[in-house]
């Protein structure tokens, strides 16, 4: 990274969803670049894609140049199930030619030669020369392919046509010749137990910003997707302005007067609690009374269908479809099976950015974590995702599932919760008197007045209501609370006050 962005006309998109991106606009006009990856990796996909994109979205002539044994048919057979493939653009557009006989026959100097007249007869703007491994095995030398390299680089830059390089580098990783290109994009498949995960790596992009790290791919239907991580995507500065003081109401009587009228506009809030406290429940709660309000809201969900959560709130005699019908409250579903996280956060993104969404519940941390194939990284994902949405004023609430239903010990599943939200509500059963009673504390919140009791949390058919605190009763906190009488709530407004 040592010059500028250049102009965006000497820019080629690479029509791949997500690289023009890790690359700040694509692959710059008239350089080498070369993609190195083992077989499988994606390579042919890759650089197939790039070329139907350039002949059909910007009127570019592609010359594929294979020094492999495949043939062009069945090449070709390969490619025409992805939805870029347009058997239109062949031959004119784009023209396959085999060199493998040339390089055998004639060498490096014989295969230099028909490059330069094929790119010139073809007035190509863009070159792939698939299987560089072959012209180095019949290399004399070292500094034979090097010099191939250099003398590649300097004709095709002379006709302004970009090159892309294909090889599977041998398996012997990097050498000295990869690195004389302009840019060096590595893809990789990774297994992690018995998952495979599929990473692409810019190692070196010359003349131009790009973003640094892994960042995962998907094959699809459509060819390749990349996805650049959420911590190089999200907004790093701090937030514009002083916090805001507007309140976000959760819509709940008896917790929004805990909170003071609510958690404040544009923080980010932690329900912890283990399965069946009222977690999800509550944050439909927080997104419907937003709705309510006119605010765009949106509901992440990993464990809850759209039916399913519409039946259950419905149950509580919260009716959203009115709100989802009228476009207020946006739902999307993510079953929590093999997602990516770098996939999710691009979706999140998406949320935030172009749906202009003010709220946004995230349901299922743990989904989250199950997600990400390094845990350390989870940390450092949740708190790029904070600080954008601090930064553009969203209010998110995300539900953290406690690791124990009962027991003495109330153990975060996270490390760091200050990096990572600016409230705490903790919500919890308790056997009392033989019988399971919900209850809710705020452990956290942030530059605002709250409640610090411990308050019933009923849940019923019409709805959810935090009231009074108990009596006579204390170690309400592990779920096995001790008592000598029968404990009545008392109403709201008897408890102390907190900072």
């Amino acid at each position: 990274m040592t010059e500028g962005t250049p102009r965006v006309a000497e820019r080629i998109s690479t029509g791949i969803p997500g690289l023009d991106t890790v690359l700040h606009g694509g692959l710059r006009k008239a350089r080498t670049y070369m993609l190195l990856g083992l077989p499988g990796s994606g390579k042919t996909i890759f650089a197939n894609q790039v070329c139907f994109h350039h002949a059909s979205r910007h009127g570019g002539r592609v010359l594929y140049l294979t020094l492999l044994a495949e043939s062009h048919t069945e090449l070709v057979g390969n490619l025409s199930s992805l939805s870029f493939f347009d058997p239109t653009l062949l031959p004119n557009a784009i023209t396959y030619l085999s060199a493998f006989t040339v390089l055998e026959q004639g060498g490096l100097d014989a295969l230099a030669e028909l490059i330069r007249k094929e790119t010139k007869n073809h007035q190509a703007t863009l070159l792939v020369l698939d299987g560089l491994v072959a012209a180095e095995e019949v290399a004399p030398s070292q500094q034979a392919i090097k010099k191939f390299i250099h003398g590649l680089q300097v004709v095709t830059g002379l006709m302004g046509c970009t090159t892309l390089i294909l090889t599977t580098g041998r398996g012997q990783g990097l050498r000295a010749e990869h690195t004389m290109v302009d840019g060096l994009l590595l893809l990789k498949q990774r297994m992690f137990g018995a998952r495979a995960v599929r990473e692409l790596f810019v190692r070196k992009f010359r003349g131009s910003p790009y973003l640094l790290g892994k960042h995962s791919f998907d094959i699809t239907q459509d060819g390749l997707v990349v996805y650049p991580r959420l911590e190089v995507l999200a907004e790093s500065g701090p937030p514009p302005g002083p916090p805001l003081e507007a309140k976000c109401a959760l819509g709940i009587p008896g917790l929004d007067t805990m909170l003071s009228g609510g958690v404040p506009q544009g923080s980010t809030t932690i329900l912890l609690g283990p399965p069946g406290s009222g977690k999800t429940l509550l944050g439909l709660n927080f997104l419907a009374e937003g709705a309510r309000r006119g605010e765009r809201v949106h509901y992440f969900a990993f464990y809850d269908s759209p039916e399913r959560m519409v039946a259950q709130a419905a149950g509580i005699g919260l009716d959203l479809k009115p709100l989802i019908d009228r476009g207020d409250f946006e739902v999307s579903f993510r079953p929590p099976t093999e997602n990516l996280l770098d996939k999710l956060g691009v979706q999140l993104l998406d949320v935030i950015r172009t749906h202009g969404v003010r709220r946004l519940f995230l349901d299922g941390y743990d989904a989250l974590r199950r997600a990400a194939i390094r845990m350390p990284r989870v940390s450092r994902f949740l708190a790029a995702l904070v600080n954008e949405c601090r930064m553009r004023g969203v209010t998110l609430l995300y539900s953290v599932e406690a690791a124990a239903a009962f027991g003495p010990e109330v153990a975060f599943p996270m490390k760091g919760i200050s990096m990572v939200a600016e409230n705490v509500l903790f919500l919890r059963q308790a056997e009392l008197d033989s019988e399971l009673r919900r209850f809710v504390t705020v452990l956290k919140l942030r530059n605002s007045p709250h409640d610090v009791a411990l308050r019933e949390l009923r849940i019923s058919s019409n709805g959810m209501e935090v009231t009074g605190t108990f009596t006579d009763v204390e170690s309400m906190m592990t779920g096995l609370p001790r008592t000598t009488a029968r404990s009545e709530p008392r109403h709201p407004g008897g408890g102390h006050q907190g900072t």
